[in-house]
Parts: C-alpha cells; structure tokens; sequence
C-alpha cells in the first residue's frame, strides 16, 4: 500500500507513515494503549470534540505501532459493528494459531457457535446462579470488613467474576492465583502475551481433553459435547470457545467493578443516595456501564468502504470503542455526567451487532449483587490517601488499584 508521510509532533515522528488515502486534516495522534492517564474515559471521549472520524498512525490497541480509523459518533460505531461483511471480525493469524471462537468470526459461522452458546448465559440460567454470586460477594465483604480497609481491586473486583468464572468453568480453584497471574500478563505486558495465551491454551487443551473421557457439569463439557449441523466440535473450536471464555470471564467485571465503586468513593452524595434507595442499583450500575465503558474492539475492512463520508480501503483496521459510543453528547445529554437514574439509558457497554456480548446478562447480575452486598455492609467509604491511581489501556481499561478506607 503506498504511504505518505505526514508532520506529526516531534515524540511521535517514529509512526509519521501514514496510508496514502488518509487526508491530512483527519490524522490525530491517538493511542488507546498509553497516555491516558488516570481517567481514560475523559480522555477518549476527548475526541467528540474533533472530527466525526479520525485516523490515528498508533492508534491500534492491541498492536503498537499500527494504525486504526476511530469513528467517534455512535451511529457510526453501531453502523461498523451491524455490517459484518463490510467490516470483519476475523484476525489473519498464522495457520497453526488459535481463533477466538466466536468473537473472531463471521456470520454466517458465527451465528451457529453463537447459537450452541447462548442457553449458557441465558437470563434464566443466570438467575439461578444469584444465590452463589451473592454468597461469594457477601464473603468477600466480610473479607475487607475484618481488615479495615481494602484494596478494592485486588480484595473483591477482581476475585468475585474470577471466582465465580472458575466454578462455570470447572477449572480447579486451587489454580485461582495462577490465573489471576495470567491475566495480568495477558493485559499489562504485550511482550508475555503470546507465551502466557500459549501457557493458557495448553493447560485448557488439558482440561478438554480429559473432559471428553470424564465430563462434568461445566462449560468446557458443554462445548466437548456441543455439535453442529451433527458434527462434534474438533479440538481447536472447543479451545478456540474455552479460551475465549476464559479471558472475558477475567478482566472486563473486575474493570467495572473498579470505576464504579472509584465513582462512589469520590462522590458521597451519590454513594449516600444509593444507601438510603437500594432499589436504584440496577439504574445506577447501567449508568456507570455507560459512562465508564471498559471495551475497544477491532474490525477489518473486508472492502473498500465509505464511512461518514471517509474512505476506508480494504484491510484498514477500525477501532470501535464503547468509550466514544456510550458518551456521544448526541445522544445522550450531559454526556459527561452520571445521571444514578438516567432514562432512557441505551448505551453501548456491551456493544451492537451479531457479536453483542453474550456474557451480559452475567456481567450486570455480578455488577449489582457486588454493589449491593457491599452498600448493604461497608459504612461510607472514601479513597485512601496514598497517591495518584493508575489506570491500563488497551482492549480492557482498568485501574491498577483502588486503595479504600472507611
């Protein structure tokens, strides 16, 4: 593809080349990985205030160095995410390497893993799960209660989606450290992520295989048992599944978890009027899912392809993120803002199209039993004077810790 070179700040000079159909007037410098700071989503949603969509030479979030088209406008995020064969979910790897199954499909073969799946984390099967997120939640609080004071992340947001993950997936929880340890490598070191995904594949690939001989109630059974069109799964699309699983099922709760309760930590008033109504959590929680959206996805242009008036050639990388979409000041007023009740609340969170997130209806039951077993015992709360926080970029924000005190 022919290149040109475009002036961009002197710190920036190394990723000056630029794709050749890329105006000049719609590059901005933008990375979703660094240089976000404490508030990521301040940060991003920075870009309404720019063009309607812009290119960013290291924008990529996943891939340093490599650049993306970042729609800023929610209908034009919805419009890539609902346009499967204009904009693929399919990642070119090596043919030895593992696909995500489904999320690096296409329909019309994501639709039928799609389908196998969704009884998994159906509403009705979630509810009866209530009872033992609720219980773990509430273990968890006693936990931080007995010491005084908490590292938010690390004492509840992080151990009680891992921890009821660990069940649904029948993994051994005496293995629990060593996939939390995985985690942090998957999400905070790209030079370990391909080792650490190996490592991952491997003791899943182990799992798999001694379901197919000794199956049990759990996930990596249902997908060992699952067929299509009467066919069983081979043993990449079960692991393609069962890792997929794995690592949505370890950052993308923890991540919420953190921002809302950094939220009520830092705003009393809401944190008190959430005590005297309960009955507020559920709104609440999909008001801090909008405004504290955790997740950029990819997409590939399968064709050349015009989009809000830019053209976007094949193979370009298009960066959605449910940042920008969930805080459109177009569509939602004082977008900036948390609104405990707002209504309607149609954000973006869990994304749009075929690849809609089909774990939601799990993720929103452990986001309001963790905020309401907490609320329920926890008196007032505030942050720990220790210093700034941190948070990651990336394809999962999230802050590294929340010191809490009370």
């Amino acid at each position: 593809m022919q290149e040109q070179n475009v002036a961009l700040p002197e710190s920036d000079a190394r990723h000056a080349a630029v794709p050749a159909h890329v105006a000049p007037e719609l590059i901005r410098e933008f990375d979703f990985r660094t240089g976000l700071g404490d508030r990521p989503q301040e940060a991003v949603g920075a870009l309404h205030a720019g063009p309607r969509i812009v290119y960013s030479p290291t924008n990529h979030h996943h891939v340093p160095g490599v650049g993306s088209w970042i729609p800023t406008r929610a209908e034009d995020i919805r419009a890539v995410l609902q346009d499967a064969e204009a904009f693929s979910s399919r990642v070119v790897r090596s043919s030895s390497a593992l696909t995500l199954i489904p999320l690096e499909l296409d329909p019309p073969e994501h639709g039928a893993f799609r389908a196998i799946m969704n009884p998994l984390f159906s509403p009705n099967r979630i509810k009866a799960l209530e009872v033992k997120i609720r219980e773990r939640a509430r273990a968890l609080v006693d936990g931080c209660m007995a010491k005084g004071a908490c590292e938010y992340i690390d004492d509840f947001a992080r151990p009680l989606p891992v921890g009821i993950f660990v069940d649904l997936m029948g993994l051994p929880a005496d293995d629990l450290d060593r996939f939390l340890a995985w985690e942090k490598l998957i999400i905070h070191d790209m030079s370990a992520r391909a080792s650490t995904m190996k490592e991952v594949s491997e003791y899943l690939g182990g799992l798999i295989a001694e379901r197919r001989f000794n199956p049990t109630d759990d996930l990596i059974t249902f997908a060992v048992k699952s067929t299509i069109a009467g066919k069983p799964l081979t043993d990449a699309q079960v692991l393609g599944i069962c890792v997929l699983l794995f690592m949505a099922g370890l950052d993308t709760v923890t991540s919420a978890l953190g921002f809302q309760l950094r939220h009520l930590a830092e705003h009393p008033h809401d944190q008190q009027r959430l005590r005297d109504d309960p009955s507020l959590i559920p709104a609440a929680v999909e008001e801090f899912l909008r405004a504290y959206a955790v997740v950029n996805t990819t997409r590939y242009a399968a064709r050349d392809v015009e989009l809000a008036g830019v053209l976007i050639r094949k193979g370009d990388n298009v960066t959605c993120s449910t940042i920008l979409a969930s805080r459109d000041p177009r569509e939602f007023d004082r977008s900036d803002e948390v609104i405990l009740d707002r209504s309607p609340n149609l954000h973006n969170a869990f994304s749009y199209g075929p690849h809609r997130c089909i774990g939601s209806h799990l993720a929103r039951r452990e986001l309001v039993i963790g905020l309401e077993e907490w609320l329920k015992v926890v008196p007032p709360f505030r942050l720990k004077d220790s210093g700034p926080l941190h948070a990651h970029g990336g394809g999962v924000f999230g802050l590294e810790a929340l010191p809490l005190v009370w």
